[in-house]
């Protein structure tokens, strides 16, 4: 149907891509012209000078892009932080005069622009809310800001401004289109995915081009790939139809990841050409894991909503038992023996009943300072008969010099029993809402920090487990879009039947964890148990859900 809808005459045109390229826009220390501005210490960051300025800006030396295939740019930054407004403009032309004599343009992040061989960045900074002290109130103006009195011991309310200027993390990624002339053979494009979304059959593709400028050659002149880790870059592959006045109207067939130049020649007598080998983007992507460690080993599982997760043991504070206080005038001295063995902390007293020697003076013991007993008319006894206690805790006593002792003598200890130290990676999460020690939940002996993820057990215990709530995605629709942004596809998802889905089971709520995993993994284990369709179509990753019907 596309061959009968095409107008009659057409050429078919075919287009490449390759990118991102990093393109350096000279941001650096005595590059360029800084006007109340200065270098931010880092790449693509500029802050606004010390002191009180409401304005400022930098413009950047006219720079040349390595080649004149790189005919397009997209500008990116953080959000600008600070009381000013940030604006970012950029003009570019054939030469440098030509630049010079160019208009600059608004840029917004994200959006496609136009690049020729030399562009020019300005940055300016235009303050918007003003905020210091005026010695004089006629100064004043619609942006200062300044005390206002309270009346008679009332005070002043002031307002001031969340700090200067500044722009981070501002790039420039250019594409390089291919000259049409030097595509051989565009290859062939196919990509099949099973309905259960478990088995995905790539299309990898093969790009044939000329190669006899030696334009593919390893540090050549004006070479397309001449950054190190080239394997980064990707590739568009557009088809089109060009009419009698000369527009074409491109459709994009296929994007992949480069993964090598192969079958290279450039010698005597033989074809001087390449094969540019890729990966279809979208597999490619859905093949990387997500909720890998850190380098540092460190377990980063990917998780959303609320999830009951396993806790590791990852180390055990032993039980210890605090100084012996005495308080009285007898003479005896109090020892203790064991280990404690018990689950919570404990306070122990220990009183003399009786007066006497050791052996024959009485005492009794309690938990609670003496507000109720434990056990009493208790005969002490020394080191060659301790006195168990409770929870592996014994006691004796050795005399002294007078009456060992007088009644009412007394002595105390806290008992702390082990602290076992468990982790639940993934952290931080909203909150924790239940911990469970061998299935049933407790609160008494746990103490947890949903920040780090650390839960604190007083006393032994078999597992450990708890709820967590990482954040509040529990849609699956919307676990689906969280997973391909993981992995850069966030570009290939198709919204409006995203949206669509979502909107057909509102009452869907899920928590998953995933870790070290590929996307494709995950997102089966999501679709097969919400019953969702997932396809590709035309790079587009399209999402239906089962609702019962034929």
């Amino acid at each position: 149907m596309r061959e009968e809808a095409r107008c009659r005459g057409a050429r078919p045109r075919v287009k490449a891509a390759l990118f991102p390229y990093e393109l350096d826009y000279g941001l650096a220390p005595g590059s360029g012209e800084f006007i109340h501005t200065a270098y931010g210490g880092e790449p693509g960051k500029l802050a606004m000078g010390d002191g009180y300025l409401t304005s400022g800006s930098w413009t950047s030396p006219v720079v040349q892009s390595f080649s004149p295939y790189l005919d397009e740019a997209v500008a990116s930054w953080e959000e600008p932080a600070g009381h000013m407004d940030v604006e970012i403009r950029l003009r570019t032309g054939e030469t440098p005069a030509g630049v010079a004599q160019a208009a600059f343009t608004l840029l917004t992040s994200g959006q496609d622009m136009s690049l020729a061989p030399y562009f020019q960045v300005k940055v300016d900074f235009d303050e918007t809310i003003r905020a210091w002290g005026l010695d004089d109130p006629g100064e004043a103006d619609e942006f200062t800001a300044y005390a206002v009195d309270q009346g008679p011991d009332g005070g002043f309310e002031s307002y001031a401004s969340d700090g200067p200027g500044c722009l981070a993390g501002f790039s420039l990624a250019g594409r390089l289109t291919l000259p049409e002339r030097e595509i051989i053979d565009p290859g062939g494009v196919r990509v099949d995915l099973t309905r259960d979304f478990s088995e995905l059959r790539t299309g990898d593709h093969v790009l044939v081009l000329d190669n006899r400028a030696g334009q593919w050659l390893n540090r050549a002149d004006q070479a397309y790939l001449n950054e190190p880790d080239w394997t980064r870059k990707q590739l568009a592959l557009y088809h089109g139809w060009e009419l009698a006045d000369g527009t074409v109207a491109w459709q994009l067939l296929y994007q992949g990841v480069v993964r090598r130049l192969a079958g290279m020649a450039h010698g005597w007598r033989q074809p001087h050409r390449v094969r540019l080998e890729s990966q279809d983007g979208v597999a490619a992507g859905l093949k990387q894991k997500i909720g890998v460690p850190a380098d540092t080993g460190e377990r980063r599982p990917f998780m959303r909503g609320a999830y009951l997760a396993r806790g590791e043991l990852t180390r055990v504070v032993e039980a210890t038992v605090s100084a012996i206080s005495r308080t009285g005038s007898g003479a005896a001295s109090l020892n203790l023996l064991g280990t404690y063995r018990g689950d919570y902390l404990l306070d122990h007293l220990l009183e003399a009943e009786t007066s006497g020697e050791v052996g024959s003076a009485t005492f009794r013991w309690s938990h609670n300072q003496g507000q109720s007993w434990q056990k009493t008319n208790l005969t002490t006894a020394g080191a060659d008969g301790p006195v168990e206690l409770e929870e592996g805790l014994s006691v004796y006593w050795e005399s002294g010099p007078g009456a060992d002792l007088v009644a009412g003598d007394r002595w105390t200890f806290t008992a702390f029993p082990p602290v076992y130290h468990y982790q639940v990676f993934g952290a931080p999460f909203e909150a924790i809402t239940a911990v469970y020690l061998t299935g049933e939940e407790d609160d008494d002996r746990v103490t947890a920090d949903a920040g780090t993820g650390l839960i604190q057990v007083s006393g032994r215990n078999a597992s450990v487990s708890a709820r967590v709530v990482k954040d509040h995605t529990t849609h699956p629709v919307d676990m689906v879009a969280d997973i391909l942004a993981e992995v850069g596809l966030n570009q290939a998802i198709h919204q409006d039947s995203f949206a669509l889905a979502k909107s057909l089971t509102p009452e869907y709520a899920i928590g998953v964890r995933f870790e070290n995993l590929t996307a494709a993994q995950a997102i089966r284990e999501i679709v097969r148990r919400c019953l969702y369709d997932l396809w590709i179509d035309f790079g587009e990753i399209k999402i239906r859900a089962y609702l019962g019907e034929d």
